[in-house]
């Protein structure tokens, strides 16, 4: 969620999809779906000539499988588009960049090598910072951050530029996420089906088990990491027990290694009944001592098989799924518990406000589903730990293609929120029909709520901006197909649907 970045790699993907990669007239280079915005097509040679004067040599500080995955993108982004060969080396220490060069390194990498040279502005832990500079007497091409993450954010928004045709010198760029999390749900079964997966298989599921072969997963981390985006929950929020039973865990970490090279950290979603389906205990009462215990050793198996998991999805006393109701508790009780856990180890827990009894009588004027999320979680406020996040749908009825926004992003001030937006299209032709969503999107994050009289857009509110929260989020369910389908080059049944994604 980098605006700036955001926005070009949007206008790159449509005007990719609609011209047909226009600059491939002059070249040979074959385009396919799979490449999505990330084709890298050679440009035609009167822009090429704005990138001839790029150093040849490419340095890296330090050794990270981010920053591996940084300069491979680097070198393959650069040849592509430019037809220039960068010449890649790793270096200890940033007193050894050898002179002219493009480097990429951590904050604290880049002052070893420039002590003078340091942001003009705060950066967060994925902001990156693009500058040319002098470094020991040589003009260089800096693309740093305060994390490995976040320089491997800046390779991808330096190519977006180039992707452009941007003049890049002198270049003094600073960008900083507007949410701290950000994350794509999958509603993929283990069975491999997808439920409102209009595209095909599954790309991680198959036979109750993880795929065998998972490049299709790495390379879906690529594109989601290309985006920004900082974690990936495999599996349907309507979960499968199993997906967290200690036999599949060794197979799920199968999953986050094939994410980590790109930063992407592996989630799932997980059913609230579990304790008592896995754990055999005659209850999941968030309140019973023995459950409690049971989600605590689960979080640490899971990090000892995993140890950079992002966390835990949660859809609970909604369309028929196990929840604290049961036992007369509160989301809060259920959230907390599970939270605790993963605390430790630094996960977090997404609990989803997506609550309500579906077997309402509609005829009962009572009954008003529009209403039960505020109803349930505004009286809550302040009463989820910290790595809480409560995940709100953009309406408060159920991703209509047109519904107002949600009140409950107004109602909770001592708790982090986050906005779960729909890129599948359920409600919006299933993927068959033509539909961008972001134009609607902009209008809910830009709508002002005006809480307590103030400006207060909903963009600020998720960010944690309004109410100074530790932790914003922005969410997006998506769907992408597995190899093995009709449409396997494809990642969303259709071209122009990946501009939604």
């Amino acid at each position: 969620m980098f605006p700036n970045v955001r926005m070009r790699h949007l206008n790159l993907a449509i005007l990719g999809f609609l011209l047909l990669g226009c600059w491939g007239l002059e070249t040979s280079h074959a385009d396919t779906d799979g490449d999505a915005w990330l084709r890298y097509a050679l440009l035609p040679s009167a822009v090429r000539a704005k990138y001839e004067s790029l150093p040849a040599n490419l340095v890296v500080l330090g050794d990270s499988a981010v920053l591996r995955s940084a300069q491979s993108e680097m070198i393959r982004g650069v040849k592509g588009m430019a037809g220039k060969n960068l010449i890649g080396e790793s270096v200890t220490d940033g007193k050894g960049v050898p002179g002219r060069a493009i480097i990429l390194g951590t904050v604290a990498e880049i002052h070893v090598a420039a002590p003078e040279l340091a942001p003009s502005r705060p950066l967060g832990s994925d902001g990156f910072w693009l500058v040319t500079a002098r470094v020991r007497g040589f003009d260089c091409l800096i693309v740093t951050s305060p994390s490995d993450r976040g320089v491997l954010y800046g390779v991808f928004a330096f190519l977006s530029k180039v992707a452009n045709g941007e003049n890049i010198s002198p270049l003094k760029e600073m960008q900083n996420p507007y949410a701290a999390i950000r994350w794509v749900d999958q509603w993929d079964n283990l069975n491999g089906t997808i439920e409102r997966g209009y595209a095909g298989p599954s790309i991680f599921f198959e036979n109750g088990h993880v795929r065998i072969d998972l490049t299709r997963a790495g390379e879906y981390a690529r594109l989601l990491a290309s985006i920004g985006i900082t974690g990936c929950a495999v599996n349907n929020v309507n979960a499968d027990p199993k997906i967290v039973d200690d036999s599949f865990l060794p197979e799920l970490a199968r999953i986050a290694d094939a994410f980590r090279p790109w930063g992407v950290q592996l989630a799932v979603s997980v059913d609230l009944g579990s304790p008592k389906v896995l754990g055999k205990l005659d209850s999941f009462d968030p309140k019973d001592p023995r459950v409690i215990e049971w989600w605590r050793a689960k979080g640490d198996k899971i990090y000892r098989e995993i140890p950079d998991f992002g966390g835990f999805v949660v859809k609970a006393d909604s369309e028929g799924r196990a929840g604290p109701s049961s036992y007369g508790r509160t989301p809060a009780d259920a959230a907390n518990v599970i939270a605790r856990a993963l605390k430790p180890h630094g996960g977090v827990l997404f609990y989803r406000a997506f609550v309500y009894d579906h077997h309402l009588d509609w005829q009962n004027p009572k009954n008003d589903r529009a209403r039960a999320a505020y109803d349930i979680f505004h009286p809550l406020d302040g009463k989820f730990d910290d790595n809480v996040v409560v995940q709100i749908k953009y309406g408060p009825i159920d991703f209509q293609a047109r519904e107002p926004v949600s009140p409950l992003f107004g109602g909770l001030e001592k708790t982090n929120e986050g906005i779960e937006l729909q890129i599948t299209q359920e409600y919006t032709g299933q993927q068959r029909h033509l539909v961008f969503l972001p134009a609607m999107w902009k209008e809910i994050l830009d709508f002002d709520l005006h809480v307590h009289g103030e400006r207060t857009p909903v963009k600020d509110l998720v960010g944690g901006k309004v109410f100074h929260r530790p932790v914003g989020a922005f969410v997006g369910v998506a769907n992408v197909v597995g190899m093995g389908s009709e449409n396997d080059e494809n990642w969303l049944a259709h071209p122009l649907a990946m501009a939604n994604l």
